[in-house]
């Protein structure tokens, strides 16, 4: 058997050490390189005033902070979604939140969260007295959708094509449809289309979800040639906030404000 000298042993140490510190700067380097872009999706992330804001995004900021990315507010890029879906399932060291984990994306992306929890259902008007029974009734409704969002992808996953779907790039554009009558229904997170009508002067009283497509949880997405390593540094960094009780002050600062 053979036995470590002295010299070797510190030989090896320092060599570990070395390796370690290399590996820390290349890490730290691939952090430091992710793009990180976001969509309109209030109450979570949209742009006010010029500014980002929203839960995920103050979710983001921390996390970021405390991987040391070095990523400040204004790094992080507002595109529509399908821009972004793209460009993280197609280029390495891109990254998008808020995405709806699902079994259809799992083996797309590398994942770091779960941030909040969120329902994907058809939001209605009260008056149209719509119901969902089964599946099936979905095609003989005109459901508006975001290209490539969540609500796109189950309702094709359910059977529908995009020619028997409005989509849009914008949500916006539902919610002025659905408010006009043009279309039965938007397909969507459920608390971002409340939002939405809000945001152009409808009630959301006046407002319904009529089937749930999906419940789940939102992540921020990584491209899957991201380093495991820098995957479980970012995750390591949002354990910590969920721990110290950083996380839960975040969300209650949006509840405060409901």
């Amino acid at each position: 058997m053979a036995f470590l000298t002295r010299r070797s042993f510190l030989a090896s140490s320092a060599a570990a050490a070395s390796f370690a510190s290399s590996w820390q700067a290349f890490a730290g380097e691939e952090l430091a390189a992710l793009k990180i872009m976001t969509e309109d999706y209030p109450p979570f992330n949209y742009q006010e005033n010029g500014e980002l804001r929203g839960l995920s995004v103050d979710l983001m900021l921390e996390l970021l902070k405390r991987a040391g990315t070095g990523h400040s507010r204004s790094d992080i890029e507002l595109l529509p979604w399908a821009r972004g879906y793209n460009l993280t399932l197609n280029r390495n060291c891109h990254a998008l939140f808020s995405t709806t984990r699902t079994e259809d994306r799992e083996k797309l992306f590398k994942w770091v969260g779960p941030f909040v929890p969120t329902i994907v259902g058809l939001t209605a008007k009260k008056s149209s007295r719509l119901s969902v029974k089964s599946v099936s009734e979905l095609r003989d409704m005109n459901i508006g959708v975001v290209k490539d969002d969540v609500g796109h992808l189950l309702l094709k996953a359910a059977g529908m094509t995009d020619d028997e779907l409005d989509i849009v790039l914008y949500n916006d554009q539902n919610y002025k449809k659905l408010a006009a009558g043009r279309i039965d229904a938007v397909a969507y997170e459920t608390n971002v289309t409340k939002f939405g009508l809000v945001s152009i002067g409808e009630s959301p009283a006046d407002y319904e979800v009529i089937h749930v497509l999906k419940r789940g949880d939102l992540y921020l997405a990584l491209n899957r040639q991201t380093k495991d390593e820098v995957v479980q540094t970012l995750q390591t960094s949002f354990d910590g906030l969920v721990k110290d009780g950083t996380y839960d002050r975040i969300l209650a600062s949006y509840f405060d404000q409901s």
